[in-house]
């Protein structure tokens, strides 16, 4: 049997590990189109242009993977914890 304390922080670790891949998957898209636009900047001679509109397609992919990644896991996840917690919260000890 979990007692509330436990249960409290299990749920404060995974808002927070939600979090933190969700600013990964803001952050990574962006970062990756800026490294890969400056290498073929650097190999073509086109600095800054190559490394602007990849930085571009990553800050508009980053929002959309973060979207289908909380429709797809997070949000089926969260509901089902949600129901677990009330259902834990109706049984009598």
């Amino acid at each position: 049997m979990k007692t509330p304390n436990s249960s409290k922080w299990s749920d404060v670790a995974w808002v927070l590990t939600m979090g933190a891949q969700g600013g990964l998957m803001i952050a990574l898209p962006v970062l990756i189109g800026l490294g890969i636009g400056f290498f073929l900047d650097k190999q073509f001679g086109t600095v800054p242009w190559i490394s602007l509109v990849l930085t571009l397609i990553g800050a508009i992919l980053g929002p959309i993977v973060l979207y289908r990644w909380v429709t797809s896991s997070v949000a089926p996840q969260a509901e089902s914890r949600i129901k677990n917690k009330k259902r834990d919260e109706e049984m009598p000890e």
